[in-house]
């Protein structure tokens, strides 16, 4: 039995944060043929469950870039929550620096009150930096920023500490690249830490002891089943730890440069269905 893992964000999903029919029945196809599908993507668990319900699918999940693991009939087996005087000092710095941020919990995400206002702030400041830029585009890209489900509002930092949660991931997002570099120069050797990315706007930051690489073989090993046929389908560079698990490794035709290099195929973008692509493919091969 052949598995195949695929990130959500710039693979699966448009650019209208859609699940196109030509790949809603390609993975019913994988699936109708023994093929374990498996969605692994720096969404949290409830967010990717309900973007897979829209279209009547269902698929194991790991969600937060690996730190939680959801059976098919959505049942927890793992989950690995960051330290919370480590969520507390970044978050804090994250505040002070005036940077836009969402702290991940396993029911919701966390994020400022103000922090929306501040990404059109900065993207006015782009915009009066750069006048050639298309800022449509980066609307869009805040846009579905924004189109998570299960946004809970903060007043200040203190919230989030007032009662227990497990802290799974952090995200920051801003458009300004030196604001990137200067966070990233900031956090990288942080022994406790991974750093991640999945698209050119932000990071995402968990716990030093998951990643979406490790939480596939957790599950492929609970499954039954190996990595040595398997497939993964991805865009960023938070898929990186996954492709270096599986033989098939697929970069989608929208991904950067160093994603593609690192990997052994390369299908059509998202906007061209090329997970469907993909899953044919494999089909050919295996089935």
């Amino acid at each position: 039995m052949f598995l195949i893992a695929l990130d959500l964000d710039g693979t699966v999903l448009n650019n209208r944060n859609e699940i196109s029919e030509e790949n809603v029945k390609a993975i019913e196809y994988a699936q109708q043929k023994g093929i374990e599908v498996v969605i692994a993507t720096g969404r949290a668990y409830f967010d990717a469950q309900s973007i897979l319900k829209k279209v009547g699918l269902s698929a194991p999940v790991i969600g937060t870039n690996g730190s939680t693991i959801h059976t098919k009939e959505g049942n927890c087996f793992s989950q690995v929550a960051m330290e919370e005087n480590v969520v507390k000092e970044l978050v804090e710095w994250l505040d002070q620096h005036q940077y836009y941020y969402e702290v991940f919990t396993d029911k919701e995400i966390f994020t400022p009150k103000n922090a929306r206002n501040l990404l059109m702030e900065e993207l006015d400041k782009v915009k009066h930096q750069n006048p050639t830029i298309n800022t449509n585009e980066l609307k869009e890209i805040a846009e579905r920023q924004f189109g998570q489900e299960g946004y809970v509002f903060i007043e200040n930092v203190s919230d989030l500490f007032s009662e227990k949660h497990p802290f799974l991931n952090v995200l920051t997002f801003s458009f300004e690249k030196n604001k990137l570099e200067k966070f990233f120069h900031k956090f990288q050797s942080n022994q406790y830490l991974t750093i991640v990315s999945s698209g050119e706007y932000n990071f995402e930051i968990h716990s030093r002891q998951t990643s979406k690489g490790i939480a596939l073989e957790n599950l492929s090993y609970k499954l039954g089943l190996s990595l040595e046929h398997a497939m993964a389908i991805g865009d960023s560079i938070n898929d990186l730890s996954m492709f270096e698990k599986v033989k098939y490794s697929v970069a989608m035709g929208n991904a950067n440069d160093k994603i593609k290099a690192v990997c052994n195929m390369i299908t059509e973008t998202n906007e061209e269905n090329g997970v469907a692509k993909a899953i044919y493919t494999l089909s050919l091969i295996h089935i």
